[in-house]
């Protein structure tokens, strides 16, 4: 193409937050890669680009910041998301080691069992807040004990993860809110005092690697928030979408009571039908070709997750929630070597949730959801749940 797609939209107004998917469809479905003139910069929404786009991360770079605000990118976080190549290899190896399949073998037993008592508390209850009260409690749990922080500080992380993610969007309201909270995420992380931590626990660990020479000591702060924000609010998130997504289609319930080897399914066709990440920017540092479309050097490009997986390219009636569907290339945790660090852990918290409910829950009853207004995650800040 020779001209210059554009659509004169704003992805970051109430409205479209509260509904992307009108928006994220004209995306799609002009161009493979779209410029957006009220945000100064591309997007693409189509599965097989978003998956080719977080593939070519020598030339769509994240080490130059991934929000769509230039004063965030001109001074990005020293974390896995913000750093490429080596830099990156470096820093998510340390930081994923706890988090690899092989090693949460050992953690396995301690998540299950959180979950199902869980679920048993909340049959007993009766009724119960779907965010505060199921969502939050094994992502919240994870963080206590596997990192192993102090207890100090713990009651604002959920705050702080909301603000860190609201500073990833375009510099807007939302952001500039959010500003306090994020520093005072960074005050705390530069100021914990190793001696405070849990032995053995992932904190520890990033010092550990840093004696031992496997990281620059000025990066584990950085790594210490990658613990803290992306793995709270985006399992949190998930699990709202989880719960709620059975609630409202009974029949989809019914299935996966059914079948337990629908389980996993179940989790990833959540992830594809409300991914609870929108999407990053990167930065073009050589001209980027997106299926015809040419991306200039030096344009930041907003990679949008949540339109890819409703793609009708790669999924038949992608509106629809469909627990029989094979989901499983979804990239609500994104793909490639930046894809979400502890999607695995993620992933192990939804299925031992769903076990725990199949084994004590014949029905889900849910309320209206109160939307969570954010630049960069999708969800719910609560809504009235039940269990039968």
């Amino acid at each position: 193409m020779s001209a210059r797609p554009e659509l004169a939209a704003d992805l970051y107004t109430d409205a479209a937050i509260l509904d992307p998917h009108p928006l994220y469809r004209a995306i799609r479905d002009l161009a493979p890669a779209v410029w957006l003139s009220a945000h100064g910069g591309w997007a693409i929404g189509r599965h097989a680009d978003v998956r080719a786009a977080l593939r070519a991360d020598a030339v769509l770079v994240s080490g130059r910041g991934v929000a769509l605000s230039a004063k965030v990118n001109d001074a990005p976080a020293r974390t896995t998301l913000t750093s490429d190549g080596e830099l990156h290899r470096r820093r998510r190896a340390v930081l994923m080691k706890p988090m690899m399949p092989s090693a949460l073998v050992e953690v396995r037993a301690t998540i299950e069992r959180l979950a199902d008592e869980l679920v048993a508390k909340l049959v007993a209850r009766g009724s119960f807040d779907g965010i505060a009260d199921f969502a939050r409690h094994l992502p919240v749990a994870v963080v206590s004990h596997l990192v192993g922080l102090p207890e100090d500080g713990r009651e604002r992380m959920l705050d702080w993860a909301a603000a860190m993610f609201d500073m990833l969007g375009p510099d807007n309201a939302r952001s500039q809110a959010g500003l306090p909270a994020v520093f005072e995420m960074i005050h705390y992380a530069a100021g914990i005092d190793r001696a405070r931590l849990a032995p053995g626990g992932w904190a520890a660990r990033l010092f550990a690697a840093a004696d031992a020479g496997r990281l620059d000591p000025e990066d584990v702060p950085g790594l210490l928030i990658d613990y803290i924000a992306p793995s709270l609010d985006t399992t949190i998130l998930a699990t709202g979408h989880l719960l709620y997504l059975l609630g409202t289609h009974p029949e989809q319930w019914e299935l996966v009571r059914a079948d337990l080897a629908l389980i996993s399914a179940t989790a990833n066709e959540v992830l594809r039908f409300e991914a609870p990440v929108r999407g990053f920017t990167r930065l073009a540092t050589k001209p980027y070709h997106a299926d015809g479309v040419e991306i200039p050097e030096g344009e930041r490009v907003l990679v949008l997750f949540g339109s890819a997986n409703r793609d009708e390219r790669r999924y038949a009636d992608p509106d629809r929630f469909d627990v029989l569907r094979d989901a499983r290339d979804h990239v609500g945790f994104g793909h490639g070597v930046h894809r979400c660090a502890g999607g695995h852990l993620a992933q192990l918290e939804l299925e031992a949730l769903l076990r725990a409910l199949v084994s004590r829950v014949r029905r889900i009853a849910v309320g209206t959801p109160v939307p969570l207004l954010s630049n960069v995650l999708r969800g719910y800040r609560g809504f009235p749940a039940s269990f039968v």
